[in-house]
Formats: structure tokens, C-alpha cells, sequence
């Protein structure tokens, strides 16, 4: 008898050391995105002040990319990219920033909602309102802007504690057993820069290569001047904008802080992936502009922070570069579902350092009537009429130049670089047929402007915004 049992027991044994192992619990996964962050004012990225402790503590315990490029210097764009993991020419928005839509490619919330995830997003930003496609996949796409900030008539965003909230409310009501994908948008450090209550008076002027003080400009862009919806009252120091910028990140990175923490709170079993980037970055003197962004593809609107935190991912950084594009393939990666068919972005997992994509690999940059390809040290731009989205685009004419960085980590003019002029042209040649997104509501084509991204009171402005085309008619499919 003894002898039976023992057989039985070892053929237990043996059968249940061949089954298959339990398939791990899929992770919960946050995605934040920083509006207007650039790398360079978090302190992990080097900026002086501990102004982001909640990002310092995300890079702490994970990968920083010290070289991550956005696809596009502004808003709708550069998202755009990020969901779908293409390159702003190959996807319907194209380089606009709200009158065009996203159209014909699956998107990361989709792929998410296809496994089971529960997924809400939570953005502040008019330009990210679902009438430009971004809402596909969500449960829950929660784009009430209640709030104004200051200089601004209308209620055009939330800010970033109003903007948590609502994510943190709606974690709580998820059932602890389905896995939950959330992307929160902070709109906050866009200006103007009014940090709110406690926030506000925290950090000391910043000094800025611009010394004395700047006068306010007649509209929202411009060089040597302060766009006129970021004035501060009377302030015309530049290092007093800074200071003022650098507090609206610390607010932001207060309430990404709060979101995470809940977050992991309810994933202690299933895991967590956090990935953290911003849209673009901003202007602080670099070429004589001031406090804005979008006027071109230069490093200090290009350049922005790129974190993981995942279960077993070990804290390291790599130099890179990296893009918008590969948001979407690693997030996927990580949680362990299939790639988007046909990205153009490549899954990061830290651990192979920069052998984990092609040592010359260029990336791609885009705003209206620019484009440019990034290396580890150079970057080369085409704008113009080869680059402009826009028929007026077509008078303009089409230059190019190549910049390096030199060993003091300036990028300073160089020689032209053939191979990037070469990915460029083939770039802006395959790009793809733009969507309207339908015709604007009257009061948000007002927010546009009050925002600074629609110019004041001119009628072909409000034409191009209000485009009598259907949402899914294409608006062009080649430069003019």
C-alpha cells in the first residue's frame, strides 16, 4: 500500500511539475503626461532647485532616458504619437494642434480595453478634447476644462490638483480584480505661469541668459519679448518667470505624486508600470523667445523627461535617444500584451542600455512648417514649405541646417549631415491624409486663442479653426 501511495504521489508531483506556471496577474498601468515640461527643469535631469521630488523618486527606482525627444512641440501632435506609437507625418492630426483628427490607427487605450483593462483618461488641455480622436479605447475620457487661469477669459482647462482628483476618485471605484489603465494629463507648468496659493513664492528668480527686463509683446508670440498671455502684471524679469515655471512643475509633480501613490496602493499584488513624459518642453531665451513653444523643433522644446518604473526593471539610465513613438510599444511590452501593428517606436525595457535600439538611430520632430531628425549629438531640421501643413505654408521658402553638440554640450552650426537631409525627405514624402476635426464650437475656437494657439480676432484664424469639412474628410495629403 505504501508502495501505491508513493507511486501516486510521484506522478502528482511529476504532472504538477509540468503544468504550465500561473500566468502573473496583469499590472495596473499610469501613464502621466506633463504639458510644457522640459527635461532640463527636473532635478533628475539636472535643473539645481529639488523641485520634483516625485520624479526624482521615480528615476530612483527606474530608467531615465537622459535623451528623449517628442515628436512634435506641441499638444495634440505630440499625443497623437505617443497613443499610436507613429511619427506625427504618418499619422491624421498631422503637425496642427486642434482642428485636425486622429483617424484609421489603432491607438494604446484600444489595445488595453481589448484585454480586459479598465481605462480612464484625465486631461486639461482644450486641445486634447475628444473631438480630436483621442478618446478611443477609454471607458472614461474626462475632458471637463471648469477653470481659467489668469489673463484668460474663458474656462478653457483644469489645473492640476482639480485634474487628479478626478483620476484619483475613479481609481477608487475600480474593482480591485480588473487591471487599470489610466493616463493622466497635467496641464500645469503651462503658462501662464500662476502657480496656485502655496506654491506660489517658493523658488528664488532663475537666471536666464536674458539680463534686465523684457517688454510684454502685442500678441501671444514673438522674440525678444513676453507673449502677451503669459504677463505677470507688472514682472518684467525673465529669472522671475523661470522661478515662477519651475514652481508651477513643482505643483504638477506634487499632484502626479498623489496619483501614483494611489495607484500602487491598489496594485501592491498585480504590479505597477509608470511611465512619465511631457508633450514638449518650452522656450526660456533660447534664440530669442521667450516663454512659449511650437515656433520650431529646437532642442529646448524637443527635449523632454522620460522615466519607467516597472516590476523588475532595474534603475539605471540610458543615454539614448528616445521618442514620443516609444511610449506605446514599451508600456505594451511591459504589461505583456501584443505591439501596435505597423509602430514605428521601439519597446524599452532600460536593461540593455542603449543596445536595446540602433546605435544611429534618428528621430523624428515635427511642428507647423518644420521637421527635423535628431542623433545622440546632432540634429538636422527642414522647414518651410516642404514641412508646413498649411496652404499659406506653400510661399514660404524651404531651408535647412544641420547642428551638433560640442564637447562643452553646445549645439552650435555644422557641416550639413547628408544621411539626416535623406530620412527627412523620405519622412515628409510618406506623410499622411490629414482629418478635420469637424466644425468648432464658437467658445472653443475663444479658448484656442486664449490659450495662444490661434492668433487674436483675425477672421482667417477662426476660418481655419472652424473648417466646414466633415470630421472624416481628409484635409490634405501632401505638402502644397
Amino acid at each position: 500500500m505504501k508502495a501505491l501511495e508513493a507511486c501516486l504521489l510521484a506522478l502528482v508531483t511529476g504532472l504538477l511539475a509540468c503544468a504550465p506556471a500561473p500566468e502573473a496577474d496583469p499590472p495596473d498601468v499610469l501613464l502621466i503626461t506633463v504639458d510644457t515640461l522640459r527635461a532640463d527643469y527636473v532635478h533628475a535631469y539636472g535643473f539645481a532647485e529639488e523641485n520634483t521630488p516625485t520624479m526624482d523618486a521615480l528615476a530612483a527606482r527606474g530608467v531615465l532616458f537622459e535623451n528623449a525627444i517628442a515628436a512634435a512641440t506641441l499638444t495634440a501632435p505630440a499625443h497623437a504619437s505617443i497613443m499610436t506609437s507613429r511619427y506625427v507625418r504618418e499619422h491624421s492630426i498631422g503637425s496642427r494642434n486642434g482642428d485636425t483628427r486622429l483617424e484609421g490607427l489603432p491607438t494604446l487605450a484600444q489595445r488595453f480595453a481589448e484585454a480586459g483593462y479598465a481605462t480612464g483618461a484625465f486631461v486639461s488641455n482644450v486641445v486634447l478634447r475628444r473631438r480630436i480622436g483621442l478618446d478611443r479605447g477609454f471607458h472614461v475620457y474626462d475632458d471637463e476644462l471648469p477653470s481659467s487661469e489668469r489673463n484668460r477669459d474663458f474656462h478653457f482647462e483644469r489645473q492640476a490638483g482639480a485634474t487628479a482628483g478626478r483620476a484619483l476618485e475613479w481609481l477608487m471605484t475600480r474593482p480591485g480584480s480588473q487591471p487599470v489603465f489610466l493616463w493622466l494629463h497635467l496641464q500645469d507648468p503651462h503658462g501662464p505661469y500662476t502657480p496656485p496659493g502655496e506654491w506660489s513664492g517658493t523658488i528664488a528668480p532663475v537666471p536666464l541668459a536674458m539680463k534686465g527686463e523684457l517688454g510684454v509683446l502685442p500678441g501671444n508670440s514673438g522674440r525678444a519679448g513676453i507673449p502677451a498671455y503669459q504677463a505677470l502684471g507688472e514682472a518684467r524679469d525673465p529669472a522671475l518667470y523661470a522661478a515662477r515655471y519651475a514652481e508651477e512643475i513643482r505643483y504638477a509633480d506634487h499632484w502626479a505624486g498623489r496619483v501614483i501613490e494611489a495607484l500602487e496602493a491598489r496594485s501592491a499584488k498585480r504590479g505597477a508600470v509608470i511611465l512619465l513624459t511631457a508633450d514638449h518642453g518650452e522656450s526660456l531665451g533660447e534664440g530669442g523667445w521667450f516663454f512659449q513653444h511650437g515656433q520650431s523643433t529646437a532642442p529646448e522644446l524637443a527635449r523632454v523627461p522620460f522615466i519607467v518604473v516597472a516590476p523588475g526593471l532595474a534603475p539605471g539610465r540610458v543615454r539614448g535617444p528616445v521618442s514620443h513613438v516609444d511610449v506605446a510599444p514599451t508600456l505594451l511590452a511591459l504589461a505583456r500584451l501584443p505591439e501596435l501593428p505597423g509602430a514605428s517606436g521601439y519597446a524599452l525595457s532600460g536593461q540593455g542600455g542603449d543596445e536595446q535600439f540602433p546605435r544611429d538611430r534618428l528621430i523624428f520632430c515635427d511642428t507647423d512648417g518644420e521637421s527635423a531628425a535628431y542623433g545622440a549629438e546632432s540634429w538636422t531640421r527642414i522647414a518651410g514649405a516642404a514641412a508646413s501643413d498649411r496652404p499659406e505654408g506653400s510661399a514660404i521658402p524651404t531651408r535647412s541646417e544641420t547642428v551638433r553638440r560640442n564637447a562643452a554640450g553646445k549645439w552650435r552650426p555644422a557641416d550639413p549631415d547628408t544621411r539626416a537631409m535623406g530620412a527627412l525627405g523620405d519622412y515628409l514624402a510618406r506623410r499622411a491624409s490629414l482629418v478635420a476635426a469637424g466644425p468648432m464650437a464658437p467658445e472653443h475656437v475663444e479658448e484656442l486663442r486664449a490659450l495662444g494657439y490661434l492668433p487674436p480676432h483675425e477672421a482667417d484664424a477662426s476660418e481655419d479653426a472652424n473648417q466646414a469639412s466633415p470630421a472624416a474628410s481628409p484635409i490634405s495629403d501632401s505638402a502644397p
